[in-house]
């Protein structure tokens, strides 16, 4: 399979869903910029309209907004992390984020928080535009993801032997001239190193915001 295919990041997930799930799946209790991230996303979002959890896996995001945000949509395309992820109070549905199936402006919030490496980097643009498309005007857009260069390739993870799935490494311009040009606004960045038990990438948070060209800023105690 092509390592950035929709079948071999499916594959792999519902391979490791039994470990990832107790391993990652309450990971947000000790990331604090996370949260805070998430925290600074919310209250920049529109009070109407679905938090939408992209690439959700078990639904961290959506746990920890449970109370706050109640209409909260989960898409993944692992059926048993979205099993998981029912658990954590979101609507879960098995669907490829290039192609969600969502109407137009439904959405207040998207959440990416570390899927859109799984897009093969020339399709990054598409699936930046399909966010888009889902939000709301003036909706918000919440990327987490790992800087660096080139494309990293794995065959094993949790102990697991899996079909070789590809993650897409990005330089910072990389990834905010994509949401420029996607037609989003940057209003918040911070960055943060990786702790002992991630991956070993510098990690890159990005609050977006539907509505044309804009200048980054930094988020307060950055």
């Amino acid at each position: 399979m092509e390592p950035f295919s929709p079948q071999a990041v499916r594959s792999a997930y519902d391979t490791t869903a039994d470990d990832y799930v107790p391993t990652f799946g309450n990971d947000l209790d000790r990331l604090p910029v996370d949260r805070a991230v998430l925290d600074v996303a919310l209250a920049a979002a529109p009070s109407s309209g679905w938090v939408l959890e992209a690439g959700c896996g078990p639904g961290p995001a959506a746990r920890y907004l449970a109370d706050r945000a109640p209409r909260i949509v989960g898409v993944d395309l692992s059926e048993r992390m979205l099993r998981a992820g029912s658990a954590n109070g979101l609507c879960p549905t098995l669907a490829d984020l290039r192609r969600l199936p969502l109407r137009d402006g439904c959405c207040a919030l998207v959440i990416a928080y570390y899927c859109l490496q799984h897009l093969h980097r020339d399709e990054l643009p598409l699936g930046l535009a399909e966010l888009r498309r889902v939000l709301r005007h003036d909706g918000v857009l919440a990327i987490a993801t790992h800087l660096g260069d080139g494309d990293v390739f794995v065959d094993e993870l949790l102990g697991h032997r899996i079909s070789t799935i590809g993650g897409a490494l990005y330089r910072r311009g990389e990834i905010l001239d994509a949401l420029l040009g996607a037609g989003f606004s940057i209003e918040h960045e911070q960055q943060r190193p990786p702790l002992p038990h991630e991956y070993d990438r510098q990690r890159i948070y990005l609050i977006a915001r539907h509505r044309g060209s804009g200048v980054t800023a930094s988020l307060p105690g950055a």
